[in-house]
């Protein structure tokens, strides 16, 4: 499950967890369960990788937008060839070394 923070004192969401609100600065805060859903916005492909990754290229990183107003990158689990611009994507997997995954729904 994808989870953001809701700020004690402005409101906003952020999936900066541990950190201080990047709106107000306020250290409080409460975790949301995130839908899991989204729609993507735009995406590179990587061809050529960092040396970690190297083998898993090529691989698309896109930017997307989720239903709840949040707005993030995350590696895309599909064919870059298959990517549509508003295309539905659905909250996949968290890898502690690449974040959060997302397919096409």
């Amino acid at each position: 499950m994808l989870k953001a923070r809701r700020c004690a004192e402005c409101g906003k969401l952020s999936l900066e967890a541990g950190h201080p609100c990047p709106f107000c600065g306020s250290e409080g805060g409460s975790a949301v369960a995130l839908s899991g859903r989204g729609r993507l916005l735009s995406w590179t492909v990587i061809r050529v990788a960092p040396g970690r990754y190297a083998a898993e290229a090529p691989y698309a990183v896109g930017l997307l937008e989720l239903p709840e107003g949040l707005r993030l990158t995350a590696r895309l689990e599909a064919d870059p060839e298959q990517l549509a611009a508003g295309q539905a994507v659905a909250f996949a997997l968290l890898d502690p070394a690449r974040g959060p995954i997302f397919r096409p729904a």
